[in-house]
């Protein structure tokens, strides 16, 4: 057997062990619109006009690590309507969320309305949430002038139960691995070298 396959597999192992344990998750993004009629319950069929919600959260996390959940709101025009802003709440059983609650964020024409929460699982069971979107109106007749727009379920896997300490030992192991077999295949090399000078 080559001297040198056995720690190239090391090598190798090591290296994805490491990439698994540091490779960040990649970002799913639902996009989709919904009439703006919803702001004042008149539709124009002349010119349509439509809210466009963009949710971003990442496709997996790892258990006590964190993540993020983003929410863009446009809205091209509302002029003559009393909308005066939003409101969101974002919800997920077995996740520390931060800001928690009801965040509120002001409506401007022509500039897109962002809702940021930092999330950070404990249970390997979590995973499941929704985020509600409520419009804020002026001038309403009740005490309530927050009207619920939106709720949408979503869902995120959460990798295993080995909790921050078992990530943190894969890391080191693998790190140990990559060094280990890096010096052991500069060892193969450098004694092949001094076998053949001592060869001729």
């Amino acid at each position: 057997m080559n001297r040198r396959a056995v720690p190239f597999g090391l090598l190798v192992l090591s290296l994805v062990a490491l990439l698994v344990s540091l490779m960040p998750a990649p970002s799913m993004k639902n996009r989709f619109d919904f009439d703006a009629a919803i702001i004042d319950g008149k539709k124009s069929a002349q010119s349509p006009r439509f809210i466009h919600v963009q949710i971003s959260y990442p496709r997996w996390i790892r258990l006590n690590e964190n993540g993020w959940v983003v929410v863009k709101i446009g809205l091209e025009d509302f002029e003559g309507h009393n909308l005066q802003g939003w409101q969101a709440r974002l919800e997920m059983n077995g996740v520390v969320i931060s800001p928690q609650g009801e965040s509120r964020q002001k409506a401007i024409a022509g500039k897109e309305t962002v809702f940021r929460w930092n999330i950070r699982p404990y249970k390997s069971t979590a995973g499941r949430g929704t985020f509600w979107l409520y419009q804020v109106r002026e001038n309403e007749p009740n005490h309530n002038p927050a009207n619920l727009v939106l709720a949408h379920p979503f869902e995120i896997r959460i990798w295993n139960g080995w909790g921050e300490a078992g990530w943190i030992i894969l890391r080191m192991v693998s790190g140990v691995g990559v060094v280990a077999s890096l010096v052991w295949l500069w060892g193969t090399r450098t004694g092949k070298s001094g076998l053949g000078e001592r060869m001729r």
